[in-house]
């Protein structure tokens, strides 16, 4: 019985060290090589705002998910305007009890509640599918960041105190200019929103306000200066 025992209380021990593994490889910030000074481009990245957490039949609802919806299609419509590209970023997890147990069984990969929520405006936006807190997880940002030569970006979505925080950590390790949009995040956690934007704030990041979000996204003075300096034409 002893030995039983024993071999089960291993066995615990071997899963809760796994299960700790697994949680702070998911929610820790990513680093990257630090992006070049001249890249003077700007980007809007949505984090997170899908059917699980702001859809009509939501798993784990936010408070006034139609006000966080608006500020996102009205900060998409503003880069549309300055040619920016904007990236709806999402969280697909995989069908397992530890990712289960993580996330409370919301977003799992190839379900509804996974999809980005049906009411943002996805037309000329790049999907980025991650499985991770931090939106720089997956590559394909990145890449995608450094083909149109984007040095600043703008940020929004769920939740403050995990993936946007973890997605303004991974940017400010890479050297990014970081703007938060104080509208278009909030958080279902204990502690208050406005000590999420202080640590924004202490981290290097700026937040600023969907107003001047939308005029920064859409100007694109920093479009045309590029173009004049190299001769060609601004689109």
């Amino acid at each position: 019985m002893k030995r039983i025992i024993l071999v089960v209380g291993v066995l615990l021990v071997a899963a809760t060290a796994a299960l700790g593994v697994t949680v702070w490889n998911t929610v820790r910030p990513t680093s990257g090589p630090r992006i070049e000074a001249a890249r003077r481009g700007k980007a809007l990245i949505l984090v997170d705002l899908q059917e699980d957490y702001t859809g009509p039949l939501a798993r784990q609802s936010y408070q006034e998910p139609e006000r966080l919806i608006s500020a996102a299609n009205q900060s998409i419509e503003s880069a549309h305007a300055g040619g920016w590209p904007v990236y709806l970023v999402r969280v697909a997890m995989p069908d397992d009890w530890s990712h289960a147990l993580m996330t409370g069984g919301t977003a799992i990969a190839g379900t509804k509640g996974a999809e980005s929520d049906s009411r943002l405006a996805r037309t000329d936006t790049v999907e980025i599918v991650k499985t991770k807190s931090d939106a720089f997880s997956n590559p394909l940002l990145d890449t995608q960041l450094a083909a149109k030569t984007v040095g600043e970006l703008f940020i929004a979505g769920l939740d403050a105190k995990f993936c946007v925080k973890k997605t303004v950590g991974g940017a400010l390790n890479r050297g990014f200019k970081v703007n938060v949009v104080r509208e278009a995040v909030a958080t279902r956690h204990s502690t208050p929103l406005e000590e999420h934007i202080k640590d924004y704030e202490t981290a290097g990041a700026v937040t600023t306000s969907l107003e001047s979000a939308k005029r920064e996204l859409s100007s694109s003075t920093v479009r045309q200066q590029a173009s004049a300096e190299s001769g060609s034409p601004a689109h």
